[in-house]
């Protein structure tokens, strides 16, 4: 139990490949020599493109501003007869931190984008750290918040730690292709990059990672309902990647006798899925929500079967008045937990809701926050050197009383 859901997933968005433009020509990709993928960058950067298969590639960049900022057009790179381009992406005008520059192809048989990472050491401070409290957890107490202000504690073997780095116990449940590794490993996946928590899918390293709230023997962090947790950050849209937020009620305090049969709910907050082209999801602005009752016999999975129905996946974020993706900018997924509904928010938005489910009511909840790659998907990163970043503004959970 709790791997997070594939199966009704690679249904629903086996029927968004149709509708997104995809890449046609094999010939024709939008590939950057230079800066390198996932690097650092400050003040005026030139951007060098290969393009085969196109004439010119558009160049855009979210940008800070009221609201939810804009989607600000850099430039238009008329390419030589060999595909070639250079633009001067002038990166003290958007935003510090993290940022994901978009370059796309168009002709009349393709089209193509390539998702360059890069880390703004300049730039303007837009929307970083914790916020006020949010409308959705007022009358609750903030028991937990972690900004990444000070160095990480993720730890294997260390009981002080503040996150364990597997899926207790032990990891052995452990879903991604590229494997969930210790940051107490040489190829640790995590790093603390100002006041980020980012994480890591590496070829090279063949590694990728996961926080947990809670240890081996239970202990950590959890609310019981009434509670609210978010997470704020930003995703990578490379082939197979699978950045996701999610909860699970606190099947580790009673792990015995029944071990991996225990019952115990699962409330995937978002599980968003990477790549564009043939056979890779083609999410666009979407996402899934994804309740579970694991291990509770038919009327479990009746019961699941019904929120997830009324959740009326997937979320388009578009619909819900939000502009950018994903994968675009920082987003804040939330979820709150009643004795009556479970209501998810994207940016403070509701999105979805169900009734409760029987063990969120009755049972504490740990939370979970993981950069995985495969899904069900295939996976190929090749186009970005083999690295793709997940970067984790912060994470809160508030609690209230019944």
């Amino acid at each position: 139990f709790g791997t997070l859901s594939t199966s009704l997933l690679v249904l629903v968005l086996l029927t968004v490949c149709a509708m997104a433009p995809v890449r046609g020509l094999a010939a024709a990709m939008v590939q950057v020599t230079s800066p390198p993928y996932c690097s650092t960058v400050q003040g005026d950067t030139p951007i060098v493109i290969a393009a085969a298969g196109f004439r010119t590639v558009t160049v855009r960049c979210w940008k800070q501003g009221d609201g939810f900022g804009t989607d600000s057009a850099v430039g238009q790179v008329a390419l030589d007869g060999q595909g070639q381009g250079t633009i001067v992406f002038p990166a003290d005008e958007f935003p510090h931190g993290p940022i994901t520059v978009t370059i796309t192809g168009q002709s009349r048989d393709a089209k193509d984008n390539c998702y360059l990472q890069l880390y703004n050491q300049g730039g303007v401070s837009w929307n970083e750290g914790l916020p006020e409290d949010p409308c959705q957890a007022a009358g609750m107490k903030l028991v937990f918040a972690d900004d990444f202000n000070e160095p990480l504690s993720i730890s294997s073997t260390d009981p002080n730690a503040t996150y364990y780095d597997h899926k207790p116990p032990n990891g052995w449940q452990d879903f991604s292709v590229h494997t969930f590794t210790s940051n107490d490993s040489r190829k640790s996946p995590f790093a603390h990059i100002d006041s980020y928590l980012r994480i890591r899918a590496s070829d090279k390293a063949h590694s990728s990672g996961l926080i947990c709230s809670i240890k081996n023997d239970g202990s950590g962090i959890t609310a019981s309902a009434p509670c609210y947790f978010e997470c704020r950050f930003l995703g990578p849209n490379a082939i197979g990647t699978w950045p996701a937020f999610w909860l699970m009620t606190n099947y580790m305090a009673i792990y015995e006798p029944l071990r991996d049969k225990t019952p115990c709910d699962e409330l995937d907050i978002i599980e968003a899925y990477g790549g564009e082209g043939p056979k890779s999801p083609n999410a666009g602005d979407r996402y899934m929500v994804v309740p579970h009752c694991w291990n509770q016999g038919d009327e479990g999975k009746a019961i699941e079967k019904k929120a997830y129905e009324g959740l009326h996946n997937p979320v388009r974020m578009h619909k819900f008045g939000i502009p950018s993706t994903w994968f675009e900018a920082f987003h804040t997924y939330g979820c709150k937990i009643t004795e009556t509904d479970t209501i998810y928010y994207c940016d403070n938005i509701e999105v979805g809701r169900h009734p409760t489910l029987p063990l969120s009511k009755q049972q504490p909840l740990f939370f979970m926050v993981n950069l995985a790659t495969g899904g069900g998907w295939p996976v190929d990163l090749s186009r970005y050197a083999g690295l793709a970043d997940m970067y984790i503004d912060y994470v809160r959970v508030y609690q209230g009383t019944k």
